[in-house]
C-alpha cells in the first residue's frame, strides 16, 4: 500500500511502514523507545493516541510534529470509522497508548479487529511492556503465567474473579491502582495468605522498586500505606493439594464458612483448592447443611 504523503520510514532492512502500525512507547525511561518506533512516529501521517497531551509531551521531547488524533475507550464509532477510512486511502497511522504496548489493558482491540476485517495491513513494533518488565525481574516462575489485567473495582466481583482464577496454572500478573492495593491484598489474604507475592512499582523510573513477601505479610506492611505510582501485582503459582479426602473437604468447608463465605461461595472456594469435582464438594456441603437447619440453601 502506498502512502499518500509520499513519506517512507525505514530501518534495518529498509521495509517501509504501511497501514496501521501498533507501536510500543516507553513506560518511564525514554531510552526504551526503539529506533523503529521513533521512525514510525516521525514518518506516520497521523498518530492515534489515548491522550494527545500525554503523547504530545513524548513527541515534543523527540522534536516530532506528526499530527495526533485522540483514540481511546470512550471514542465514538465515528472516530473508528474515520481512522479506517483514512487507512483505506493509503494513510499510515501509528497507534500508541499512554505508555507501553497498546492493547495490553489499553485501547485498540476494536481498531485492529476492524483493520483485519477490511484487509488493512497491521504491523506491531515491539517494545516496553509493564507486564513483561515486571515478571522478568520478579523472581517468580515465568515458564507459564496468566495475565489478569485490572481486577474489578467491586470487592465482591474482585473476590469472585480471584477465586475463579485460583486453579489456573502458572504465575498470575495484574495491574492495580495504589488506592485499591490494600483492598486487593486483603481479599487475596482471605484466599491464600501464604502465597508468594511480588509488587513492582514505578518500573524503569528513578524510584523503581520490587516488594517481596507472602500475601499476608505484604498486606500487613502496606495496609495503611499508599504506594505511589504505577503498580504490577504478581503471585507465585498456586500450590494446590490435589484430591482432598472427604474429611479434608469438610474441614475446608467449615473454615470457609467460618471466614464468612456463604455455602455457595464455600463450595466454589473448596472446589478450587481441593482438586475434587464440584459435584462431590456440593454433596458433602449438603451433609453439613443438613446438620444445621438454619443454614440457607446452597
Amino acid at each position: 500500500m502506498t502512502m499518500s504523503s509520499g513519506k517512507e520510514a525505514s530501518v534495518n532492512d529498509q521495509i517501509p511502514f504501511s497501514g496501521l502500525v501498533v507501536t510500543a512507547t516507553p513506560i518511564g525511561n525514554l531510552g526504551d523507545l526503539t529506533p523503529r518506533a521513533e521512525a514510525a512516529l516521525r514518518s506516520a501521517d497521523m498518530i492515534a493516541c489515548e491522550d494527545t497531551r500525554h503523547t504530545g509531551k513524548l513527541l515534543a521531547r523527540l522534536g516530532i510534529k506528526t499530527k495526533m488524533i485522540p483514540y481511546h475507550d470512550h471514542s465514538g464509532t465515528h472516530v473508528l470509522k474515520g481512522i479506517i477510512s483514512a487507512l483505506k486511502e493509503g494513510r499510515v497511522i501509528v497507534l500508541v497508548s499512554d505508555a507501553g504496548t497498546p492493547l495490553i489493558s489499553d485501547p485498540g482491540y476494536e481498531l485492529v479487529a476492524a483493520c483485519r476485517k477490511e484487509g488493512i495491513p497491521v504491523t506491531s513494533l515491539p517494545g516496553a511492556s509493564a507486564l513483561i518488565t515486571a515478571l522478568s525481574a520478579s523472581g517468580l516462575p515465568t515458564d507459564r503465567f496468566y495475565f489478569g489485567g485490572f481486577l474489578p473495582q467491586s470487592g465482591k466481583k474482585k473476590r469472585e474473579q480471584l477465586e475463579a482464577m485460583m486453579t489456573i496454572p502458572g504465575s498470575h500478573v495484574f495491574y492495580e491502582s495504589p488506592k485499591r492495593l490494600a483492598t486487593t491484598l486483603e481479599i487475596m489474604a482471605g484466599l491464600y495468605p501464604d502465597r508468594d507475592c511480588v509488587i513492582a512499582r514505578e518500573l524503569t523510573k528513578l524510584h523503581e522498586a520490587f516488594y517481596h513477601g507472602n500475601v499476608a505479610s505484604l498486606l500487613e506492611e502496606y495496609r495503611g500505606t499508599e504506594l505511589k505510582g504505577e503498580l504490577v501485582l504478581m503471585l507465585a503459582p498456586m500450590a494446590l493439594d490435589q484430591d482432598y479426602d472427604d474429611d479434608q473437604v469438610i474441614a475446608a468447608l467449615k473454615d470457609a464458612l467460618a471466614s464468612g463465605h456463604s455455602h455457595k461461595d464455600a463450595v466454589v472456594h473448596v472446589t478450587a483448592i481441593s482438586g475434587r469435582a464440584k459435584k462431590d464438594v456440593y454433596r458433602i456441603a449438603l451433609t453439613l447443611k443438613d446438620t444445621d437447619s438454619t443454614t440457607p440453601s446452597i
